[in-house]
């Protein structure tokens, strides 16, 4: 009888995307996928270890599945992903419930270690390095039936002093041009009519090819991918993004006009210890020259309060910043200060809670920012990926402005079709999510 398998997967779409490959992998090797971890033979949680809290997360989950070995029918619990190698000695002897910890590098051998219950250590893990797939690799979609996320790299050659990835998942990686598009063409005759591109720097893609191709290249071939509605991309460096990518996403229908650029903070002594570089006057400019290259365009970024140095100035600066700019999307994290990067050791701490006071300050400025933006919109014609049914004539899914677990959600009034982008009226919105009216024509 065939084994049965559990999989959890937490943290970023690139975690997600390595989780869908040793799925894939599994399936096609004999394994059955259950829902209700109670049922499974084998449960792997997917784990991230970005920052204290996701630690902290995939630590609960980890005893939560490891209850199961107990009470389900479980006989083998399996650890993949960024924690194995940031504690993986550590683990070892503090969790002996767990009978396997891999990491980010061996995600194209777990599917195989998983169906033969073995693999070559308890710990067995290639640390600072990640697993890059191409087109011919087995891959599962678990977004939803019109989406998919396309990972063109993996890891991180930059040196922000906060983050602890080129340490988990090494230096950048690029997957080849001709890659890329197969695998893109792949999911569109799968009926993905939404490819959301990411990397843990995306703007980077190209440089450790041998070469002169950059992202301009990787879109411009992607966007001529037959039937593809929407191309949507993740996690760019914001001062990166040449003229020509901007024109060609401001000309291309199915290239979104939808940029998330990460900026962190905008205060010059805060981003030399961040070793981000940079001032307000610049990233005010850079702003600015994407509002006026792309018509209409959404931008998104993260903002972190409490870094070392930052001070009522420095935080003042920021809030103005982001009351000028006026960004459509917004998220805001307080500083972590995770043991082994330069900016732990930094002077000036700031207390954790003034650090969640200015967070909580951003995010309520940011509310009402996104609900003035939505008003604007009320009474106009959407794109909406329809994603799910929640009852007869209604539905859930996404406008053309939400990138899929990070933007809110759009509930559909009317008949429509899983995995279609049509076209809807806005009725009603909050900060986050919106109410659409299909209309007839879709």
């Amino acid at each position: 009888m065939a084994k049965s398998f559990h999989m959890v997967s937490l943290g970023c779409p690139k975690n997600r995307v390595d989780a869908e490959v040793v799925w894939a992998e599994a399936a096609e090797l004999g394994l059955v996928p259950v829902d209700d971890p109670a049922a499974a033979d084998i449960i792997v949680v997917n784990t991230c270890a970005f920052i204290q809290s996701a630690v902290e997360e995939s630590v609960d989950t980890i005893v939560e599945m490891g209850r199961y070995k107990q009470e389900g029918k479980c006989t083998r619990l399996v650890v993949a992903g960024c924690l194995t190698p940031r504690y993986g000695q550590e683990l070892l002897d503090a969790m002996p419930e767990v009978d396997l910890f891999t990491g980010p590098a061996e995600v194209g051998k777990l599917g195989k270690w998983l169906a033969e219950s073995e693999a070559p250590a308890r710990l067995s893990c290639q640390p600072a390095a990640g697993f890059l797939p191409s087109a011919a690799t087995a891959r599962a979609n678990s977004l939803s039936p019109g989406s998919a996320y396309l990972k063109v790299a993996e890891g991180c050659s930059r040196r922000c002093s906060f983050c602890v990835i080129p340490s988990l998942r090494g230096l950048q990686q690029s997957r080849p041009l001709a890659d890329v598009v197969a695998e893109a063409e792949a999911l569109r005759s799968l009926g993905v009519r939404e490819i959301v591109l990411v990397a843990q720097d995306l703007a980077g893609w190209g440089r450790d090819l041998k070469g002169a191709a950059g992202l301009f290249d990787l879109v411009a071939a992607l966007a001529d991918v037959p039937g593809l509605r929407w191309l949507r991309l993740m996690y760019l460096y914001p001062t990166d993004l040449s003229d020509d990518l901007l024109r060609l996403i401001a000309e291309r229908d199915n290239v979104l006009a939808y940029l998330d650029v990460p900026v962190q903070h905008v205060d010059h002594g805060v981003l030399a210890g961040m070793r981000r570089g940079g001032n307000v006057e610049e990233l005010t400019q850079t702003m600015l020259r994407f509002r006026q290259e792309i018509k209409g365009v959404v931008l998104r970024t993260s903002m972190m309060t409490g870094f070392p140095g930052e001070t009522e100035a420095a935080f003042a600066e920021l809030k103005h910043f982001v009351s000028q700019i006026r960004f459509e999307r917004l998220g805001v994290f307080t500083f972590s200060p995770e043991e082994g990067t330069p900016a732990a050791a930094l002077a000036k701490p700031v207390d954790q809670k003034l650090a969640e006071r200015r967070q909580e300050e951003l995010l309520a400025l940011q509310q009402e920012i996104a609900m003035a933006y939505h008003q604007s919109l009320e009474g106009k014609t959407l794109e909406v990926l329809v994603e799910s049914q929640l009852e007869e004539g209604k539905f859930l899914g996404r406008a053309w402005m939400q990138a899929p677990e990070v933007d809110g959600q759009t509930v559909i009034w009317g008949e429509a079709e899983l995995g279609q982008i049509i076209q809807a009226k806005l009725i009603d919105s909050g900060p986050y999510d919106l109410e659409v009216e299909v209309l007839s024509e879709s």
